[in-house]
């Protein structure tokens, strides 16, 4: 059995000679802003070995295309490939044991237009897709209970189903993402966060069926109409909001 090596901390940070960094086959651990700032241009084949890849790790990675999550990786860290603005495709492969993804995870990685998500997550924290210009589709899993604030912060997404058992969408968690045209919040939800959909300029309904335990102030434009049963919670919402709205 050969010996368990760990790429440390700050290991390789801003090293911009290494353009393909191959792993050691028994790492379980790639530390803290190990890659960050490099020039790493070729896909990072992960040993299956891998547990956690902690905060930053591949931050700043200008020219890195594809990452491909092995199902042994249980923790991403934070911001971990921020800024990496030449990513396009990030896929965590079946029977991942990664739960959540966290906070600034691929915060502007403009060029990102395809995520395969873990089967079983459970959470999409805060700016984890912040301003990835070319995410049009997302296939969310049913798994899922919690969006962060300024999740998809203006990403181009055209349909979204949200999954029913999604219980929190913090605020602004789908803000400005232009292309929607008809959203439906399922009944599982008990927190819709301030600007959860505001800045959506196409979108024509957001369905409201229920009422939730707590709703934000500015939820959608104006020029958005809410279908709510009458009388509800959402109708008076509506009315102090002054939304339009459509009974069901």
């Amino acid at each position: 059995m050969q010996p368990r090596r760990d790429i440390d901390d700050y290991c390789y940070k801003g090293n911009r000679k290494l353009k393909e960094p191959v792993l050691p086959p028994n790492c379980k651990i790639v530390g803290r802003e190990a890659f960050a700032n490099s020039q790493i241009r070729k896909l990072v084949t992960f040993p299956k070995t891998l547990e956690e890849i902690r905060d930053g790790a591949f931050a700043e990675n200008r020219c890195l295309k594809e990452v491909i999550f092995p199902a042994s990786v249980e923790s991403v860290g934070a911001y971990c490939y921020k800024n990496c603005t030449a990513l396009k495709t990030v896929k965590f492969e079946a029977g991942s044991k990664c739960r959540r993804i966290p906070e600034d995870c691929f915060y502007s990685c403009t060029q990102l237009s395809s995520v395969v998500f873990p089967k079983n997550l459970k959470s999409i924290r805060s700016r984890a897709f912040y301003k990835c210009k070319e995410l049009k589709e997302i296939t969310l899993p049913e798994t899922l209970t919690e969006i962060g604030a300024e999740a998809f912060y203006f990403c181009p997404i055209e349909t979204l189903e949200l999954p029913k058992r999604i219980q929190r969408l913090d605020h602004k968690a789908f803000f400005g993402c232009k292309k929607l045209r008809n959203v439906y919040i399922p009944e599982s939800v008990t927190y819709l966060g301030e600007e959860a959909f505001h800045g959506c300029n196409w979108l024509e309904y957001l369905e409201i069926h229920h009422d939730p335990e707590y709703v934000g102030d500015r939820i959608v434009n104006k020029s958005c109409t809410i279908r709510c049963k009458k009388g509800s919670k959402m109708d008076a919402y509506c009315e102090v909001q002054r939304l339009q709205r459509e009974y069901i």
